[in-house]
């Protein structure tokens, strides 16, 4: 049984028919929680040096991050992705991070067309050598596409992670939708 089986909720049939975001949103939470429940704490804190600089944990925690900073919305019209929890204890209890991506699918099943239409400013640092942030207009389903996006391209780096422990995965996991439709045959 896949973890989106179990964690999602009991009408897992709302989660076919919600709008794309979401799904893409919710697919990425289902192949975390699948991930999650799969690793030991070692392998959820193993850093595959000299590949990684990070361990799964580390990436996750950051993940997260990037999707909570969209979770103020749609009380709040603004989204900072630099908020960081960096050292949190996310980093290292998997138990944390399999109860943080439960409540992100309880908040991504409650948002509407309407809420994924709501118009927000995003900020994010755009320079290496000096600090400065770009604030743009955007909408939360643009931004809940973007945060499922960011999760595949980390997926792919914990892939390499996984990789080097020996720890098989599903060959979809890190894979860009995108891709995955390509290799299915264009459907």
């Amino acid at each position: 049984m896949l973890a989106k089986d179990v964690v999602m909720k009991p009408n897992l049939g709302s989660y076919s028919t919600s709008p794309a975001e979401v799904s893409g949103a919710m697919d990425v939470a289902a192949q975390s929680l699948e991930l999650l429940h799969q690793l030991s704490d070692a392998q959820y804190n193993h850093v595959a040096a000299p590949y990684l600089q990070s361990s799964i944990g580390q990436h996750m925690r950051h993940i997260l991050d990037v999707f909570h900073a969209a979770t103020g919305c749609p009380t709040s019209d603004f989204i900072d992705y630099d908020v960081r929890r960096r050292a949190h204890p996310v980093e290292k209890d998997k138990a944390i991070a399999i109860s943080e991506w439960t409540l992100l699918c309880h908040w991504l099943d409650g948002l509407s067309e309407d809420n994924l239409l709501s118009r927000v400013n995003v900020s994010g640092e755009v320079s290496l050598t000096h600090h400065v942030a770009s604030v743009t207009r955007s909408t939360l389903g643009r931004e809940l596409s973007f945060v499922a996006s960011h999760a595949v391209h980390h997926f792919a780096l914990i892939r390499v992670s996984l990789c080097a422990q020996g720890i098989s995965t599903a060959d979809t996991f890190g894979m860009a939708p995108a891709t995955a439709t390509f290799y299915r045959g264009g459907d």
